[in-house]
């Protein structure tokens, strides 16, 4: 069983970073989308299609809602212009996924067992 963690930055809610990063995993096929799914069936978290999905090595990309959301490695969201400069060091771990949301850093997600 997959436990996914939720660490979404103050202006993003816990249910809005699920159900972007699940919209996405999703419409890309990333590894962790069958996890992200299961999580928000559990929280009751309506996740909608994501459009003009994409996936690279180091990431995924869509637009759900309306927004372009990023899924990946650091370095995923820097390529895309994403400032990670307000975060403190961390230590990258196996299953931890960043994401943005229309160009702002929007949290980390970590999904283990997958």
């Amino acid at each position: 069983m997959s436990v996914v963690t939720l660490l979404p930055v103050g202006w993003m809610s816990e249910t809005d970073l699920l159900r972007s990063v699940t919209a996405v995993a999703c419409g890309c096929g990333h590894p962790s989308a069958e996890a992200l799914l299961r999580e928000a069936d559990v929280r009751i978290v309506h996740v909608v299609d994501a459009l003009n999905c994409e996936r690279t090595g180091a990431g995924a990309a869509g637009v759900v809602s309306g927004s372009r959301v990023l899924l990946g490695a650091p370095e995923f969201l820097l390529d895309h212009g994403v400032d990670l400069s307000a975060l403190p060091p961390i230590e990258l771990l196996d299953g931890m996924l960043f994401a943005a949301v229309d160009g702002r850093f929007a949290g980390i997600v970590t999904v283990g067992g997958w």
